[in-house]
Order: structure tokens, then sequence, then C-alpha cells
């Protein structure tokens, strides 16, 4: 009995020392309000970018990775031209540098519909006043099986191919061909994650340069939005897993060889970033190689546990550590 008394007590102080263990926020940005950040660099103009949910995609920049931060304006200030409600409240971007130009994906949608669309836009430069809207690249309607919000883009051995998805059956991918609105293969694609209404959402498929596999992450659990008056029981708040694959379009696994589809009880994923500290639901996440750095970055949004019930989500930013194969948070 006392045995088994002294090994409660050090498994719960070695997740005491491990949740305390997780970084911070690299400093310069919690002040920066944003929601499904997406960050990518501009080495001519000596810039980062960040992208985020709201004012049509709203655009900061910066010099260095820890700022300071300026907002500079919007991706497309005039609404998307894609015919749905919600053309002017733009969701969840997705940056990139494709064929010579920077691609930017984002969703239209409204909260708890599946009458959704995911666009893409093209700049030369990221500045704002340079992008052209190119339109709908995938759509969903209420009853299909997804819903075609929370894009994300990947340039695989196999060509481009856009991960899209939230609640609903989960995660899916299809190929685009040729160009970077020419849906290729018929919708709902490839099951990456999530099932049956699994609060799975905001997929990127990110692939390491130190490292052979492809990692899925994603955000599971529920997002506390600006208005709420109360927060989720404690454990059901945003959280970002992971799963890892062979290759970009799956199947992904956790830790414990459960592929991050099943409905399963824990949950399959494995964590990379949860609640610590006062950084309370962090998700909506993406990943970028910095070439300045030369280290493999992650930012999100999250809100301050110290704040009032229904405040604004901050930029989060930090490294990730993937020598052990599987991501982790540093410094």
């Amino acid at each position: 009995m006392k045995c088994s008394i002294i090994i409660r007590s050090l498994l719960g102080l070695l997740t005491t020392i491990f949740v305390a263990a997780t970084p911070n926020p690299i400093a310069g940005s919690d002040t920066v309000v944003v929601r499904d950040p997406s960050i990518w660099y501009n080495s001519g103009l000596g810039k980062y970018f960040v992208f985020s949910t709201d004012n049509n995609i709203a655009i900061w920049t910066s010099s260095a990775i820890t700022g300071p931060w300026t907002n500079a304006g919007s991706v497309l200030p005039s609404c998307s031209i894609i015919d749905l409600p919600g053309n002017c409240n733009l969701w969840a971007p997705d940056i990139n540098f494709i064929d010579g130009l920077y691609t930017l994906y984002y969703a239209i949608s409204s909260l708890g519909s599946q009458n959704s669309a995911i666009g893409v836009a093209t700049s030369s430069s990221m500045m704002p006043g340079t992008w052209t809207d190119l339109g709908e690249v995938i759509s969903s309607v209420t009853g299909d099986v997804f819903n075609a919000i929370d894009p994300n883009i990947i340039d695989d051995t196999v060509g481009l191919q856009l991960t899209f998805g939230s609640y609903w059956n989960g995660i899916y991918q299809v190929g685009l061909y040729p160009g970077v609105n020419d849906q290729a293969s018929p919708t709902p694609g490839t099951h990456l994650a999530g099932y049956n209404g699994r609060p799975a959402e905001a997929g990127f498929v990110y692939k390491p340069s130190s490292q052979p596999y492809y990692y899925c992450f994603f955000s599971d659990g529920i997002t506390p939005l600006i208005g709420a008056t109360s927060r989720p029981p404690a454990g059901e708040e945003y959280k970002v897993l992971v799963g890892r694959g062979a290759d970009g379009q799956g199947p992904f696994y956790g830790e414990l060889g459960n592929d991050i589809t099943l409905d399963l009880d824990p949950p399959t994923g494995t964590l990379v970033l949860g609640s610590h500290d006062n950084v309370y639901a962090p998700g909506g996440q993406s990943i970028f190689a910095d070439p300045v750095s030369g280290r493999d970055v992650m930012v999100y949004h999250y809100v301050k546990l110290s704040d009032p019930i229904g405040g604004p989500s901050y930029l989060g930013i930090n490294y990730l550590d993937f020598s052990s194969g599987w991501p982790v948070v540093v410094s």
C-alpha cells in the first residue's frame, strides 16, 4: 500500500515537473491579438509575416521573430469574390510559397455551418494591396461528412495536397493540379484525422528537414471564443496533438501506435502543447521552417488564463525540436 502511494506521488511529481517545464511563448508577441495564425518570411524584404482570422485576414509584420509586430492591413480588404455568406469574414489562413508566388488559402463559413468554402489568393510580396483573389478551391454543404474550413497546403512528392476539415467526420485531404486552385481529386478525399464529431480541426501536415517522417498536427478540444461566459471542463479545452506517418497522405499514428482516425479512449494523438502556466487552450497552429534561425517554428493562438473569461486570444510562438522523432516544444 505504501509502495503504491509512493509511486503515485512520484508520478504526480513527474507530471508537475513536465508541465512546469513547458516553455512559455518566446517574448515579443503576447500583445498581438490573433486567431489561427500562419507565418512566413520574405527574405527580400527581411520581414516575417503573420496572417490571422478576422479583418479579412489580418497581416502582421516584423523584422524579427521576437517582434515588435505591426498590424500592416488585410489580405482581402474588399472581401472574397466567393459568393457565400461570410465572404467578408475570412478565417484560418494558411501561407506558403508556390511556383514563385506567396499563396494563401482561407476559409469562408459561419459558426457551426457546413455551408463553407476554401479560397486562395496569391501575391508577389505578401504586402497589403498586392493580393489577387483566385476564388473557390473546394466547398461543402449541409449533409457532407466534412466541413470545408481550416485549409493547409503541402507541396509533397506527389504534388500539392490540400488538408481541411473541422468536427463532423474529421480532417481530410485532396490533391490540387495543375494550379493552386484546381481540385484534382474529389472530396472528401483521404481521411487523415478525427471521427464522428470529435472536436478535431486545424490539420497541418509538415515534414521537418531533419526527419524522414511527416507529421499531422491538429487542434483538439473546445476553443474559447470572445464573449464566452464559461470555460470547458478541465482537459476538454483546446490543445495541439500530432500523429506521425511515412508520407504526407497518412496514415498518421500517435506515439502509442494508434491511427489518429480511430475512435478510442483515450482519444488518439500525441500531445504537443496543452494549457500550462498562463497559457490556456493553445491551438489553431501552423508550423514553419524558419530560414533565419534554421529552426522549426510553431505559431498558435492562446488565451491568457489570468484574463477575464471571454477575452481575446494572443499570438504564441515557440520552437520545435524533432530530434526524438516527435515534436517537442522548446525555448
